[in-house]
Parts: C-alpha cells; sequence; structure tokens
C-alpha cells in the first residue's frame, strides 16, 4: 500500500516511543507507516549479510495483538525476521529476549501507564533498552520517506512463547531459599494488566500466601488508568488493611513500573520505594557502585548515597537517561520518579515484576513488617512528602513554546525564597527544580509524552508540600 496521508502531523515520538489515540491518529495506516519507519532504519543500520532479527511484543490494549502482527507482517515485508510473543507480555520480557538472543531490536505495543484510548510502539534497541535520542530521531526521519511494503513473508514470522526464560531470569536475582519459609501474603495487582498471576507462578514454591487482583484482561482496565499511583489503588490498599496482608504490589499497564503499599495499608511513593530499595540493596545484599535517578526523584537516596560513600548522579526524567548511564558505567541501582527501577547485571530496562521480588526478598530478610523499615529510613535519613500535579498546557500562557523558552523565562523571574526557606541551587537541564536550603525542592517542567506542564515538590511535611505545589501552580499562571 502507499504511504498516504495518513496522521502526516500526528506521529510524533516523545520520552519512549509514539503514543496516540486508538482510531484517531494510532490507526492501523499509522502504525504500517511506523513499522516501515523501523524497517527502513534497521535495514539503514545494517552490516554484513545476515538477516535482521527482531522481536515483536504487545500489551493488553484494544487491538494490541492485531497491531503488533501487523507490524511484524511489515518487517517480514522488508526481509527481516521477526519472533512475534504468542501471547500479551510484559515490555521487560522483549526487551530480555532480545539481548538474550542477540538480536538487533523489539517492538512493544503498550501505551504503559496512559489511558485506556491510547496505544503505543516503543522501539527497543539491541542491548534491551529504550531508543537512544539518536535512534528515535532516525526512525522519526524515516516517516513517509518510503511506500509501506506489502510483500509479507509469513516464513519469516514466528509466534514463541518468551515468558519462560524471562522469568528464569528474574528467579536469579532473589534468594528463594530466604523466602521459601516466610510465610508472608501479599496481595498483587496487576490492574488487568499483563503482570497478571505471575507472582502467584513465581512463589509458588514458597510458603507465601499471593492473591492476585484484577487477573482478566480489560483493554479499559476497570474505568482507571494502569498506572500505579496511590489514587488508582484504593482496592489494592483496602485488600491489604482487611486480610492484613504484608505488602501489596501493583504493576502498571505493561508492567515495568512499580506500586507499593505497605501493611498499614499505606500507599509508598517512588520517593519512599527507591531509597528503600536502595538501603536494602546496600545493607543486606552489600552492593556497591554507582546511584543514578531522575531529577524528580528526591533526597532520600541522595542522603543515603552520601552515608555509604557511593557516587551519585542525576539525570533527565526519562528512564532512557538512566539507562544511558547504566551502559556506560557501573550502576548498580537506577531510578525514576513514576515507578521504575533497574538493577545491575540485568538489561537496562525497569522491570516492575523484578522490583516486586526484591521487595518480597526485603521482608523475608529482614523479618520486619515493611511499615517498620520505612520508619526506621525515616528516622535515620528525613521524612519524604511528595507530590505531582499536572496542569493542561492548552490552559496556560506556555503552549507552543520551546522547552528552553519556558526555562529561561522562569530562570529569570527565579525567587531567592520559597517558603519563606532561601532557595540555595536551581537546576535547569530538564525543566527548572528550584532547591531549598532544607532540601526540600519544587521542580517545573513541560512533559515530554503529554500535552502537560508538571510541577513536583517534595518536604518533609505533607503541608508544606501543598503550599509549595501551589506556589508552583502561581508561578506557571502569573509569570
Amino acid at each position: 500500500m502507499g504511504i498516504g496521508n495518513h496522521g502526516m502531523v500526528k506521529i510524533k515520538f516523545g520520552t519512549d516511543g509514539w503514543r496516540g489515540v486508538i482510531a484517531d491518529d494510532f490507526t492501523f495506516g499509522n502504525v504500517r507507516i511506523v513499522a516501515q519507519a523501523i524497517a527502513d532504519y534497521l535495514k539503514e543500520e545494517k552490516t554484513g549479510d545476515k538477516r535482521q532479527e527482531v522481536v515483536v511484543g504487545y500489551d493488553n490494549r484494544f487491538l494490541a495483538e492485531k497491531y503488533a502482527s501487523l507490524i511484524a507482517e511489515v518487517l517480514s515485508a522488508n526481509g527481516i525476521k521477526v519472533i512475534i510473543s504468542n501471547k500479551s507480555v510484559p515490555s521487560p520480557c522483549v526487551s530480555f529476549a532480545i539481548v538474550e538472543r542477540k538480536w538487533d531490536g523489539g517492538v512493544m505495543v503498550t501505551a504503559s501507564h496512559n489511558p485506556p484510548q491510547f496505544c503505543g510502539i516503543k522501539f527497543k534497541a539491541p542491548y534491551g533498552g529504550s531508543a537512544t535520542e539518536e535512534i528515535t530521531r532516525k526512525i522519526e526521519k524515516n516517516l513517509y520517506r518510503s511506500n509501506v511494503s506489502d510483500a509479507i513473508n509469513p516464513e519469516l514470522i514466528i509466534e514463541e512463547d518468551l515468558v519462560p526464560s524471562y522469568l528464569a531470569k528474574l528467579e536469579s536475582f532473589i534468594d528463594f531459599a530466604l523466602i521459601k519459609d516466610a510465610g508472608l501474603k501479599i496481595i498483587a495487582d496487576p490492574m488487568y494488566g499483563v503482570g497478571s498471576n505471575y507472582m502467584e507462578q513465581m512463589l509458588e514454591d514458597t510458603n507465601c500466601n499471593v492473591v492476585t487482583l484484577h487477573t482478566r484482561r480489560d483493554p479499559l482496565f476497570g474505568g482507571l488508568n494502569p498506572e500505579p499511583i496511590s489514587e488508582y489503588l484504593a482496592e489494592l490498599k483496602n485488600k491489604v488493611k482487611e486480610t492484613n496482608a504484608d505488602i501489596g504490589l501493583a504493576t502498571d499497564g505493561d508492567a515495568d513500573r512499580i506500586g507499593v503499599v505497605d501493611d498499614e495499608g499505606n500507599y509508598l511513593t517512588p520517593h519512599q520505594v527507591f531509597p528503600l530499595l536502595l538501603l536494602y540493596m546496600v545493607k543486606e545484599k552489600g552492593e556497591k557502585g554507582k546511584v543514578v535517578q531522575t531529577i524528580s526523584l528526591g533526597y532520600l537516596s541522595e542522603r543515603i548515597a552520601k552515608k555509604y560513600s557511593l557516587e551519585f548522579q542525576e539525570v533527565p526524567v526519562g528512564f532512557k537517561n538512566v539507562a544511558d548511564l547504566m551502559l556506560k558505567e557501573n550502576i548498580f541501582i537506577g531510578g525514576e520518579e513514576s515507578g521504575g527501577y533497574g538493577y545491575q547485571g540485568y538489561i537496562p530496562e525497569r522491570d516492575g515484576l523484578l522490583s516486586s521480588l526484591f521487595f518480597v526478598e526485603m521482608l523475608a530478610k529482614t523479618k520486619k513488617r515493611l511499615s517498620t523499615l520505612l520508619k526506621e529510613m525515616e528516622e535515620e535519613f528525613g521524612r519524604s512528602f511528595y507530590k505531582r500535579v499536572d496542569f493542561e498546557l492548552g490552559n496556560t500562557r506556555w503552549e507552543g513554546l520551546e522547552k528552553e523558552q519556558f526555562v529561561q523565562n522562569l530562570y529569570n523571574r527565579a525567587p531567592k525564597k520559597l517558603l519563606d526557606i532561601p532557595v540555595k541551587e536551581i537546576k535547569t537541564y530538564d525543566g527548572i527544580e528550584f532547591i531549598l536550603e532544607d532540601d526540600s525542592w519544587l521542580l517545573l517542567r513541560p512533559s515530554g509524552t503529554e500535552p502537560v506542564l508538571r510541577v513536583y515538590a517534595e518536604t518533609d511535611e505533607p503541608g508544606k508540600t501543598e503550599k509549595l505545589l501551589a506556589i508552583g501552580r502561581e508561578i506557571l499562571y502569573n509569570a
């Protein structure tokens, strides 16, 4: 078929691939165009005579398996061999399959945590992580440059179960002998996504009791967004309290992010979860190396790194920025504000199931309640109350403004104090972040994936965080 004029303006790659609204810009025609652009990119990068090989997977979204089949067909028509998953799978499952086979890349059909009306396409590089900015730009340049090939080659498309080797890899990181007799009660919530029943399967040879919510496929995700944050985890929080469970563990739509609920039914923010993981890795597992996190992930992990003499670095928002460092340096743990965490010795990719298993191991190893572990961490390193609020671009004067202009405008008007606390540092490498003398901070930045402005704040008191967010809103609307 010819390239036509399907969504000429609408196909735009964001922080982690292309996302669009199903039947609006995310159409069969546009999916074929993106698949052809990926095929053209792969052919441009080809060296030698070996046939190129790609893994294709998909999540539980509406028509996701059909979109994946279309992508496989277009790739095969370009002479590229495709292993396509025989069922919906987590994004890190696709990423691991690429590395395990030493293939040329992978395509995952998913919109991750976005609302049900969205679908998306992520391209995974040969190293098993998200495509770099350079790769993404090359794929974008290929959009509409050539006709989408119709010469489908069924012999180059092979269906396969990608899950067994993926789960075996996850299990290699975990001390199951430690967990076997722990007798933990765990509530798992895959949020109708692709993480269903994996916790039960991986812990079936232990005496842990796993109860899984929302296991059926529901492309509407129960009327909620499949994002493991507090406002969408009411049922998980209630279930943990009602059953006196030890922990609640949620994964997002494509199971690469995690949400955690403690034994008292309290949702833990990523600004508590990542430091807990870091502290466990250092104190109990003896891990060493460098810690990397995105600019929006807060101060507790930096304090922990300082105490244990660990090198620490911040990067712009987006896990691919964490992954870039994991490919180059001795990074033993990396994290982002939206609940994605990666680990040394694995792929440079976040994995919600692996993070969940580390929390189970943490409880088994320490023999302490999660609420106790949190309290102990807070007593030593301080408390964290974090919150993020999003504002639609159309409701502000910033619509259409480049990020550099946005930052410069706010920098020129930067206050010397917030909440009557002096501003000790201003960071401008991803939006603009004001660091106060007590380590509280306020970050203002345009999203890289959605048409919104994000306002982030973290302090040591909930009321203080709300006041800082209100100041952020005032800055955006009155600057």
